[in-house]
């Protein structure tokens, strides 16, 4: 790292140590009246001993971590305290008149003042930052514990950040602001080294608005890579382990950026965007990582996303020629919500009417910036199953191989005779051929495999502008589609192709460089074996006209119900749809 590596930095830093001395385990009183005339000083001294470290860090602090940084964090902690590969043995009660043991040390660390977080991160020689500003009151606490029990021990580490403002080394900087962010981690450690570790993360987000762009998964993909080891599996040190996440937000903002084939204004002020944004009073997202099996051919895990009280709201630029129109459009129209039971039948016309809608947090979206709701679900539920096959370091030819072996093997065996006791198999005949195959077809794998199911709640209101539509097949092409990658609207590149090889911040890259780093590994041209699934219950729509205060609303509809199914592979895509019966209705007095 040239100079060095800078962790931590800062004006100024209190540091306070303490550490009490144990003293003996007192002998438990006999009868009540000795219990009863027990001081508190005597009630103090049953409280195990302190041990810790207060950190008070002021004005300038800065701290600078990554993949490399932690390598070296790793390399010191075996050469400090290398692992003995001994079954830790339970840890003794102390007995009266014996010293009193320290149960935990406790580091904590206090911010107060502003501050700031960058994670460093290198691609092809180029580093890649996620710089993160927080604010004065955050803290870190980390308690190591000091004693084994009969199921080890547990280390947490808990905290939370203020007024966070993160930003990314791509040309789309902007990440994520937050009000709060507080974080809860629990590592669970076995007595044997080589037993299960389970490890908990849980995150809650307050009032946090995400802007978020396709090219973003390349980038913190880019991360974890640089940040896995590079070193091929081994046995002898593998320890089965597992992710539990749990993340929960607030009142949140997501933006989603809605340009024509994904051009992106990328200034920092009045940018020249369309933007589609998910707004929501909660948001539960949990997940699964296992890491339970050495060297797996396929890992599952399951995300499941649970929003409640959510809208979708519209924002076209100053530059686009309808955004003027729309602002008119809605505020002209009568911008009243139909009654849920308002298509139901003659039966249920005696439930009550629904409860008026309370003003929601906004951050950017605010209806005098030229946002718009245009749609609003009660609750949404978002399933994802995904089944992929993992590269390991060192092992990628080695994967390849075995795996079209397997297909050949396959193939081949109903064709091939019987074979012979008399006539001897070398194997080394077969992996010495095995070079000389050809070049190898990618689309031939086993597929990576992605189940998706959205399921929306009934009572959904939807309001049919023009410009949503538009953004929805943007939105679609733009992080489903051919159009993933983004450029920012002052590149001056003349032929603009897909970058597999650069900087996770470039989107395009020129022809020359996409031939220079264009050999991938077939391995990650995995094709994918994809299904979708999405159910609409009761969705009320309306198409906004241009009407007077006493003047009809203009037309409305009702759905009963949408089911869409879509099974995609490599060469080919099925498609359906049922429709349960769909009621329009139009006003007589609408001209």
């Amino acid at each position: 790292m040239g100079e060095g590596f800078v962790v931590m930095q800062s004006n100024d830093v209190d540091i306070y140590y303490y550490q009490d001395e144990p003293g003996p385990v007192p002998v438990e009183q006999e009868g009540e009246q000795e219990a009863e005339t027990s001081s508190e000083d005597d009630k103090l001294q049953d409280l195990p001993p302190c041990w810790g470290l207060d950190i008070v860090c002021g004005k300038g602090t800065d701290f600078n971590y990554g993949p490399w940084a932690d390598r070296q964090r790793e390399c010191l902690w075996k050469f400090f305290l290398p692992a003995d590969y001994q079954a830790m043995k339970v840890s003794e009660v102390a007995q009266p008149g014996e010293p009193r043991q320290i149960q935990a040390f406790e580091l904590r660390m206090n911010i107060i003042a502003d501050a700031t977080i960058d994670l460093l991160f290198t691609k092809n020689r180029e580093t890649n930052a996620i710089h993160v500003n927080v604010g004065a009151g955050s803290y870190l606490e980390v308690n190591i514990p000091m004693t084994v029990g009969e199921n080890g021990y547990s280390p947490t580490i808990k905290g939370q950040l203020l007024h966070v403002d993160t930003t990314s080394s791509m040309q789309y900087r902007t990440l994520l602001e937050a009000e709060m962010l507080a974080f809860h981690v629990i590592a669970s450690y076995p007595r044997v080294w080589n037993m299960p570790q389970s490890w908990q993360c849980e995150i809650e987000v307050y009032k946090a608005t995400y802007h978020f762009i396709y090219a973003q998964k390349n980038f913190f993909t880019d991360l974890i890579k640089d940040w896995a080891s590079d070193s091929a599996p081994d046995i002898y040190s593998f320890v089965p382990y597992s992710w539990k996440f749990k993340i929960l937000f607030h009142q949140f903002e997501m933006i989603w950026a809605a340009n024509q084939h994904n051009w992106i204004d990328c200034s920092t002020k009045q940018q020249e965007n369309v933007y589609l944004a998910a707004c929501g009073e909660t948001l539960n997202i949990d997940f699964t990582l296992p890491f339970n099996e050495f060297v797996p051919t396929t890992c599952h895990t399951r995300f499941s996303l649970r929003a409640e009280d959510t809208d979708m709201r519209l924002s076209l630029p100053e530059c686009h020629p309808s955004r003027y129109p729309l602002l008119t459009l809605a505020k002209d129209y009568q911008n009243i919500k139909l009654p849920p039971d308002m298509f139901m039948s003659a039966e249920n016309q005696g439930a009550p009417p629904p409860k008026p809608s309370k003003s929601r947090w906004r951050n950017i979206t605010h209806a005098e910036a030229g946002w718009l709701d245009c749609w609003s679900v009660p609750n949404f539920l978002l399933i994802i199953d995904y089944t992929w096959h993992p590269i390991y370091p060192q092992k990628a030819d080695e994967q390849l191989k075995q795996s079209f072996s397997e297909m050949e093997e396959s193939m081949l065996s109903a064709l091939r005779p019987p074979e012979q006791s008399s006539v001897p198999r070398y194997t080394s005949t077969s992996n010495s051929a095995a070079p000389s195959r050809g070049p190898t077809d990618p689309s031939e794998l086993p597929p990576d495999r992605l189940h998706v199911e959205m399921e929306m709640s009934p009572d959904s209101q939807i309001l049919l502008y023009g410009p949503l539509l538009r953004a929805l097949i943007s939105i679609k092409e733009n992080y489903f589609g051919e159009d993933d990658m983004y450029t920012d609207f002052e590149e001056t590149v003349s032929s603009p192709v897909l970058s597999t090889a650069t900087s996770s911040g470039l989107g395009w890259i020129e022809d020359s460089e996409q031939k220079e780093g264009s050999d991938a590994h077939p391995l990650d041209l995995r094709p994918w074996d994809i299904t979708v699934l999405i159910n609409l219950y009761k969705v009320h729509g309306r198409l906004p006209v241009h009407c007077s205060s006493e003047g009809p609303e203009g037309p409305s509809g009702f759905l009963e119900r949408l089911c869409f199914e879509m099974k995609k592979g490599y060469k080919e895509t099925m498609l359906q749809m049922i429709l349960s019966p769909i009621h329009i209705f139009i006003s007589d007095n609408y001209q």
